[in-house]
């Protein structure tokens, strides 16, 4: 089998990483893995801010979650409290996409994150793609984490990946072949 439908076929979600740091190398492959993304019309609305600083990784994890007390949503904090204490399940590397708020593309976005995944799974590393990030950018320290994350000024909030040296090793997802129809 190819390594690329080896990666995708090994690829898991990892919700606890070991505190090992990625390389610099590591960081620039994953870095032109995004940029490589392909987008609609080859717009490329996005822009990626790769955080490595473990003490603004937490700052963003307490503020997505003082949104969710704020908005009344114990059971997200319930359920992310039961797998990690931080959103980003202790990854060394998580990298935010935002997107143009007048071109946004939740799908230009979600294929960037796939590529991130990939890659990452390719160079041995696991990831975790995190759509509640999003909450953190919802708060009353929104603003100062979009200057500290280099946002753009015209740019929003839409997913992150968590990456590092898996500290699990999960199963794989169950497959559903039923779901899928071949028309000849």
């Amino acid at each position: 089998m190819n390594e690329t439908l080896q990666a995708i076929f090994d690829r898991r979600s990892i919700r606890d990483f070991q505190q090992e740091p990625l390389s610099g190398e590591q960081i620039q492959l994953l870095a032109r893995a995004a940029l490589a993304s392909p987008s609609g019309m080859n717009l490329q609305p996005w822009h990626f801010s790769f955080v490595t600083r473990k003490s603004l990784i937490g700052k963003i994890s307490d503020a997505a979650f003082e949104t969710f007390r704020r908005k009344g949503q114990q059971d997200i904090i319930d359920r992310m409290s039961a797998r990690h204490e931080q959103l980003f399940y202790g990854a060394p590397l998580v990298v935010f996409i935002t997107m143009n708020k007048d071109n946004r593309s939740e799908i230009d976005a979600g294929i960037a994150a796939e590529n991130l995944a990939i890659a990452a799974q390719s160079l041995g590393l696991g990831s975790c793609i995190i759509g509640l990030a999003a909450a953190a950018f919802q708060g009353d320290s929104a603003d100062e984490l979009k200057k500290r994350l280099e946002f753009p000024r015209c740019h929003e909030m839409v997913i992150s990946v968590a990456i590092g040296h898996p500290a699990v090793h999960p199963d794989p997802h169950d497959m559903h072949p039923e779901k899928i129809s071949f028309i000849g």
